[in-house]
């Protein structure tokens, strides 16, 4: 299993790494770092002072004005003043004075050479310097002759202890340092943590079904992030309202037809009705089993477009002809109301791009919605006309109309106004749902004009072919 971390646990480890970072870096490079300014500054002052002791004692030295006696008090009273070492060679290597030792040596004997390099650091002279030292050195000459050389070392571990109580007298600044990191984690965590909490109860209230929970945040970026998720509970509530009412309505056009077939069925069986008026009943159960054919059709239709989007077959035809065939399918119905088309194109050939059979479905539903709704002995207008790169389709009857506050509902599953139920026998409440899935797959709109008594107008657009 997965060990996974709450923000709050997160937000204390970052912290404690912090934490951890800025004293241990400090220990460890803090020293590090005074060490090598340390370093820098002794060669410096090393190399100054060696250039000024051998250019105020070569001249008197080397022109006997100054005796090996006097010089060597002059150098004890400076090694004494700076602290440090002092060294004195003659050119081959010999030491001819030490301000801390009277045992001279041969520094050319040594592997480390300090008198060949001007300055060195953490060296040994084994027997003579056992301790790890920095040193500079500066050449003596005189008549452009090398006499000499003089040396200025310091034991590095003086060096380290004074870069160590120099990073020592910084840590009440380091105190204060991680005193404020800390108020900053606790700021940092009353101010992300309790608006998320309370974003999270929010969650878990809606989770269970509590929409109507409310929490109020006074920082604009989780007010929004607040009214994010409230969004998304506001759209379960209406998703369930939704589903509630679908299933309602589904439940009722199933159970009509249902109930009348079975009850005709029945009563032909036990003889409640005569058999000479057994072929009334059965057309009336095969009208019923057709409209549950229809339902269901339906029904899967929608399906496939909430699961894939309707899926388009996207090609070039001729809308006009296909507005032709599709009125031709209902040449029967028109005949039983006495419908007539009137067909009008703004040009003989209307070319889009679009899904063929898609628009004949949408044809076929806007169509078979002006039949119902028609008053007999009326006309049914299908239009189309070019505007710049669209054409717009337009199905217009002269029926009952629509009433206005209905016209927003039309177009939600099942949903059949009070006026359309004594009319449309037959009707699922899907047709016009379906209609506007194919028209938004296409990305294109679908309106609807109407007013009572008058007659209703459905326009949708297509893109045109390029010519």
């Amino acid at each position: 299993m997965r060990f996974r971390l709450n923000i709050t646990a997160k937000l204390i480890i970052s912290y404690l790494i912090s934490l951890i970072c800025l004293i241990f870096g400090w220990s460890v490079f803090g020293t590090r770092f005074f060490e090598n300014e340390l370093i820098k500054e002794t060669k410096s002052s090393f190399y100054n002072s060696l250039s000024g002791i051998a250019d105020n004692y070569k001249k008197g030295y080397y022109n006997n004005f100054l005796n090996s006696a006097d010089l060597s008090i002059e150098l004890d009273i400076i090694s004494d003043y700076l602290d440090s070492r002092i060294l004195l060679a003659k050119s081959d290597g010999t030491v001819i004075y030490d301000s801390h030792s009277t045992s001279y040596v041969n520094l050319f004997s040594y592997e480390n050479d300090i008198l060949s390099y001007s300055y060195c650091y953490n060296v040994k002279l084994p027997g003579f310097i056992d301790e790890p030292f920095l040193s500079v050195s500066y050449p003596i000459t005189y008549d452009m002759r090398l006499r000499g050389h003089i040396v200025m070392l310091e034991y590095c571990s003086d060096i380290f202890d004074e870069a160590d109580a120099i990073n020592a007298s910084y840590w009440p600044y380091i105190t204060a340092a991680s005193l404020i990191v800390t108020l900053i984690y606790i700021f940092l965590y009353i101010l992300v943590m309790r608006p998320l909490k309370k974003i999270s109860h929010a969650a878990k209230e809606y989770s269970n079904k509590n929409f109507s929970y409310e929490c109020s945040f006074k920082d604009h970026e989780f007010r929004e992030l607040y009214n994010a998720v409230n969004c998304i509970a506001d759209d379960l509530n209406s998703l369930e309202d939704e589903q509630r009412k679908f299933i309602s309505n589904i439940s009722h056009d199933f159970r009509s037809p249902l109930t009348s077939i079975r009850g005709y069925t029945e009563a032909m069986i036990d003889g409640t009705i005569p058999p000479e008026m057994n072929d009334k009943y059965l057309k009336i159960i095969l009208f019923e089993t057709e409209r549950l054919t229809k339902l269901t059709a339906s029904l899967l239709e929608i399906n496939n477009m909430d699961s894939r989007g309707a899926s388009l077959n996207i090609s070039s035809f001729d809308i006009n002809t296909t507005i032709k065939q599709t009125a031709e399918c209902f040449e029967g119905s028109c005949k039983e109301k006495l419908l007539h088309f009137k067909l009008v194109f703004e040009e003989p050939n209307t070319y889009v791009v679009a899904d063929l059979g898609k628009i004949q479905q949408v044809l076929y539903n806007l169509i078979d919605n002006a039949i119902k709704f028609s008053h007999n002995n009326s006309d049914i207008t299908i239009s189309t006309t070019i505007r710049n790169e669209k054409i717009f389709v337009s199905v217009k009857d002269s029926g009952i109309g629509i009433p206005r506050e209905c016209i927003s509902k039309i177009w939600d599953r099942f949903y059949k106004t009070d006026v359309s139920r004594g009319k449309d026998k037959k009707g699922t409440g899907l047709g016009l749902s379906i209609v506007k899935e194919i028209i938004n797959a296409h990305n294109e709109n679908i309106n609807v004009t109407s007013t009572l008594d008058v007659g209703t107008e459905f326009s949708f657009s297509l893109p045109r072919k390029p010519v």
